[in-house]
């Protein structure tokens, strides 16, 4: 089973967004048996909250289930057990990178899995782009399952 974690700074919009996301499609793709899927952030701002309401809101509003989430700060135990980690901007590919050891091959940008010059998905909580955010995530999944199709 291949563990994915996704990261964005607090763990209740973005990293939420894309684990709940990254679920959903895994069903889709046949990939559910082969994943195990979490998110962190990289400061323990939230640690044990829910995710922002308004993302919560997004999710539901897509028709993805949303239960069973308790925000968590990444630690180097997730690092280690996890194959890949995706992070959502460059501030929290730099906080990983530095504070976390034995990332060969298993650090990327969650919006390398698509067609975008850009490597950040833009930080909904202030400024309340949570459309966009998930238009982002959405397609960057995509590319993810159908790049993880073919590996496993």
């Amino acid at each position: 089973m291949k563990k994915i974690c996704f990261v964005c700074l607090g763990n209740i919009c973005r990293s939420p967004m894309a684990e709940f996301v990254m679920k959903n499609l895994a069903q889709k793709y046949g990939l559910n048996d082969k994943l195990s899927i979490t998110s962190a952030g990289t400061a323990g701002y939230h640690d044990g909250e829910d995710m922002d309401k308004r993302t919560k809101k997004k999710l539901s509003e897509k028709g993805i289930n949303v239960t069973h989430f308790i925000s968590k700060k990444l630690t180097q135990k997730l690092c280690d057990e996890s194959e890949l980690i995706l992070v959502m901007d460059k501030m929290n590919y730099k906080a990983v990178q530095s504070n976390f050891k034995g990332l060969e091959n298993k650090l990327f940008y969650l919006l390398d899995f698509c067609e975008n010059t850009d490597k950040e998905i833009p930080d909904p909580y202030y400024t309340n782009t949570f459309e966009e955010c998930h238009e982002l995530i959405l397609k960057a999944c995509e590319g993810l399952c159908k790049h993880l199709q073919q590996e496993l």
